[in-house]
């Protein structure tokens, strides 16, 4: 069997124990969503002319993965110097559609019989009150 077991946090950094952003970084990180949001279309960005597009200044760095592609997810809001990012989750019809057909299941009719209950039978509740929608009950007899 196999298991899977979700990344710790010592699969964020490199071999040698750095957490980078760059292309020296773990491919963990480099691929997780926290990362992808972080830095959506930062490659695009360049702030001053002296620095390659998608370099982060608090790091010191290139980050490495520039071309990144958001599929069930779009930016809403980020603020001017990018220290808060909102993203809101596309509408369904907007998603990849399912490889496989959904489930369809025939629940008015059993697969087997057994014994016990086909003995018994559906039960009905005697003097059962007909209500209709939008309509008051009048139980009370006028006199």
């Amino acid at each position: 069997t196999v298991c899977l077991f979700p990344p710790q946090e010592s699969d964020y950094f490199t071999p040698q124990g750095e957490f980078r952003v760059d292309k020296e970084g773990s491919p963990i990180l480099l691929n997780c969503l926290m990362y992808k949001m972080s830095y959506y279309r930062f490659g695009e960005m360049q702030l001053d002319f002296r620095t390659p597009p998608g370099f982060d200044r608090t790091r010191n760095a290139e980050i490495g993965n520039k071309d990144i592609k958001l599929k069930h997810l779009e930016e809403a809001f980020t603020s001017e110097h990018w220290l808060v990012r909102i993203y809101k989750v596309k509408k369904e019809e907007n998603r990849d559609p399912l490889e496989h057909s959904p489930r369809s299941s025939s629940s008015s009719r059993q697969k087997y019989t057994s014994k016990k209950t086909a003995k018994r039978k559906r039960g009905h509740v005697k003097n059962k009150l007909a209500l209709k929608k939008g309509k008051k009950l009048n139980n009370k007899k006028s006199v």
